[in-house]
């Protein structure tokens, strides 16, 4: 493990150049102008969106429009309202086998130990930006959530996050924590990194967490599934993102790698699976591809599609009651999967 992991995240500088700053907020102030337009006139895009959601919708696809300016991207994202945080939850940073890290920890936690991957498309987030997301899942699951800061790319590409990801929950089996007591969790990229950790424990005859809780997992990182077409009009991640991102993390491995894109691995003999998706998001076909395919290997797999939603509505629980079901969900899992009923 490099010494730069452990000098942790760090909200990447507010761009200094005024005409890049005045192209981020432009974009985003006309994103939102032009959505809330044609919701006048023509209704709403989805029949069940309230405005407030189909606005969010609009205003992060453009945010995420940014995306061939990583830096710009980041601290858009790193400035999100997510970091809100559910209350009562103590935080505080430790070093996980060489990765920074932090606990999120409720009052008196009684559930499972949870290892927290986030999402970002390996280009982004952190636990900071995840922040609200990761103390409601601590909350729920009555849990102590173990959220890593993994090192991304461009400046890290594959395999750095796996190599992050495998030390930290190595470090908690090193810690005391028993296998069947852990539950891997991520969300996006996160979701990803979760399964190829898995694969990797897997591969190298180490023991297996207890189950694995997916949200909207980036399983192909090919962009594979009609989704990324059908549902293009009302997610905020494109093929063209996915692409970007995706090039950054690999770094010229093939995308089709089962080793990068979980979709393709031999899947048999891994833990119990939570798989989310949103209706509308564009990564939906390949969600249900995925879980299909595990379920062929002899998984036992449970798939979740949320009607109307889109990519990672868990961190829009301020405006989505689904999220609060969804995270729910993920809390009876969890408990369920090792025993804590």
């Amino acid at each position: 493990m490099t010494s730069d992991t452990l000098a942790g995240w760090r909200p990447t500088p507010a761009p200094r150049e005024l005409g890049t700053r005045l192209r981020m907020l432009g974009t985003i102030v006309l994103a939102a102008l032009r959505a809330s337009l044609r919701r006048l006139l023509r209704g709403p895009l989805r029949e069940t969106w309230g405005f407030r959601f189909e606005l969010l919708a609009e205003t992060q696809r453009a945010a995420w429009s940014l995306m061939p300016k990583v830096g710009v991207v980041r601290w858009r994202y790193a400035s999100q309202m997510f970091r809100l945080e559910a209350e009562g939850v103590s935080r505080r940073t430790v070093d996980a086998g060489g990765v920074l890290a932090e606990w999120f920890e409720p009052p008196d936690p009684d559930g499972p130990t949870v290892l927290y991957l986030h999402g970002g498309g390996f280009v982004l987030g952190s636990p900071e930006t995840h922040a609200r997301l990761i103390a409601e899942l601590a909350v729920a699951c009555g849990s102590r959530v173990l959220a890593i800061d993994y090192r991304l790319a461009p400046e890290h590409p594959s395999p750095a996050a796996l190599e992050d990801a495998l030390a930290a929950y190595r470090a908690l089996l090193a810690g005391g924590v028993k296998p069947q007591e852990v539950i891997v969790s991520g969300d996006s990229a996160g979701g990803n990194l979760a399964l190829i950790t898995l694969l990797a424990l897997r591969r190298a005859g180490e023991p297996l967490p207890a189950g694995a809780a997916l949200i909207c997992p980036w399983v192909d990182l090919g962009d594979s599934g009609a989704s990324f077409r059908t549902n293009a009009r009302f997610d905020y991640i494109s093929d063209e993102v996915g692409k970007l991102a995706a090039g950054h993390y690999l770094n010229g491995a093939d995308p089709s790698d089962p080793e990068v894109s979980p979709l393709y691995a031999d899947l048999a003999g891994l833990p119990p699976l939570l798989v989310q998706a949103g209706e509308a998001e564009t990564l939906v076909d390949q969600v249900r591809d995925f879980a299909a395919r595990a379920r062929t290997a002899g998984v036992d797999t449970q798939l979740s599609v949320y009607d109307d939603m889109i990519h990672d509505w868990h961190l829009f629980s301020f405006l989505a009651l689904e999220a609060r079901r969804a995270i729910e969900e993920i809390a009876e899992f969890a408990r369920k999967t090792t025993g804590h009923t």
